[in-house]
């Protein structure tokens, strides 16, 4: 299996592509989503792409990793993670892998901001019901970011079986 600093040029590599990809096509999506809306989306892609790579990888399973690494101190929020999700399990799996990484992280987040609240009364209204207000088209690029660089992992993971 390539290493994690492999898996993390791979999907540098591939951002640079994508990159030069919407540059290619910059006129036509421009006219399609608008300028402003493009620049949006595009920034939300990339930066989510980014943090797929560094800091959501199907590797968070595992007892030691880059990405693991890159949470510093906060590593140890992913402990639970990699005790429920084995190695190469549900984790590699293209979109559904990437979306037990986002659902377990906003349940930690959520449960660690709830505790807050609650113990120094700070009166955060937390409800599930700002989600309806929420911009899908924005969440999708976004979870586009999050998945791409997690096929390319997995993909990466099948085709190099031995890079190491």
């Amino acid at each position: 299996m390539p290493s994690g600093k492999t898996h993390t040029r791979i999907d540098l590599f591939f951002l640079v592509v994508i990159i030069g990809i919407g540059a290619c096509f910059w006129s036509p999506l421009v006219e399609y989503f608008g300028r402003d809306e493009m620049v949006e989306y595009g920034t939300v892609f990339v930066i989510a792409y980014l943090f797929g790579t560094f800091l959501l990888s199907p590797d968070l399973d595992l007892k030691a990793s880059d990405p693991l690494k890159n949470w510093g101190i906060l590593r140890l929020l992913w402990r639970p993670y990699s005790h429920i999700f084995k190695h190469r399990g549900l984790s590699h799996t293209p979109i559904v892998g990437t979306l037990t990484r986002v659902i377990y992280i906003f349940v930690v987040v959520y449960a660690l901001a709830a505790m807050t609240n609650a113990f120094f009364d700070l009166g955060w209204k937390m409800s599930f019901d700002d989600l309806k207000d929420m911009d899908f088209k924005i969440a999708i690029w976004a979870l586009a970011g999050l998945c791409l660089p997690d096929l390319f992992h997995i993909l990466a993971d099948h085709t190099l079986k031995n890079a190491r």
